[in-house]
C-alpha cells in the first residue's frame, strides 16, 4: 500500500506513485525559487510516467523576509491545483520584481493580473501545513522530503541529486 502524503493540497502526479517528493517552500523565497525551476524541470517524465507524486507545501513561516510570499498564498484557489502551479511558476520567474514591492501593489498585482481575490478557505489549509512543518520540524525553506527522506536545499540536493535520488528510490 503507498503512503498517503499528508496536506497533499497541491498535488501532481498520481496519488499512488511509489515516489513520493514533499517540498516546503515560499514564494519569496529565492532558494524556493532555484528549486521550484529544478524540479520543475527534473521530475515532469516522472510525474507523467505516474512514478513521482510531487506536492507543493507553501509554508507561511513567520519570517519578515517571507511575509510576502505569504500574503501571495492568502490568494490561491486550492481548488485548481495547476492553475496555482502556472502562477507560482510566474512569480518564481518574478521574484525580483514584486517581492521588493508593498503589500498593497502584490495585492493589486494577483487581482488585476491573476484575476485573483483572498481566499479565507487558505487560512485553514496554511495552518495545518504549517503544523506538519512544525511536527516534522522543518526548519528553513525549501526542506524536501523524497519518501520521507529530508533534504534541505541548496546544501543538499540539487537538479541532479533530485533524478538520481528519485532514480535511487524507485530501483
Amino acid at each position: 500500500m503507498t503512503k498517503v502524503v499528508e496536506n497533499a493540497f497541491l498535488s501532481y502526479g498520481n496519488a499512488d506513485a511509489p515516489v513520493k517528493v514533499e517540498v516546503f517552500l515560499n514564494l519569496a523565497c529565492p532558494y524556493c525559487a532555484t528549486f521550484f525551476e529544478a524540479a520543475d524541470q527534473s521530475l515532469a517524465p516522472y510525474i507523467k510516467n505516474d512514478q513521482v507524486q510531487y506536492v507543493i507545501k507553501h509554508y507561511d513561516k513567520p519570517r519578515e523576509m517571507l511575509l510576502y510570499g505569504t500574503l501571495v498564498n492568502l490568494f490561491f484557489d486550492y481548488n485548481d491545483p495547476q492553475r496555482i502551479y502556472e502562477i507560482m511558476k510566474e512569480l518564481f520567474e518574478t521574484q525580483s520584481q514584486w517581492s521588493e514591492s508593498d503589500s498593497d501593489s502584490i495585492k493589486k498585482m494577483l487581482t488585476e493580473q491573476y484575476g485573483l481575490k483572498e481566499e479565507p478557505d487558505t487560512i485553514d489549509l496554511s495552518l495545518k501545513i504549517t503544523a506538519e512543518a512544525i511536527k516534522r520540524q522543518v526548519k528553513m525553506v525549501p526542506t524536501v522530503f523524497i519518501n520521507d527522506k529530508e533534504f534541505q536545499y541548496p546544501i543538499e540536493i540539487d537538479a541532479q541529486q533530485l533524478i538520481d535520488e528519485v532514480d535511487k528510490a524507485l530501483a
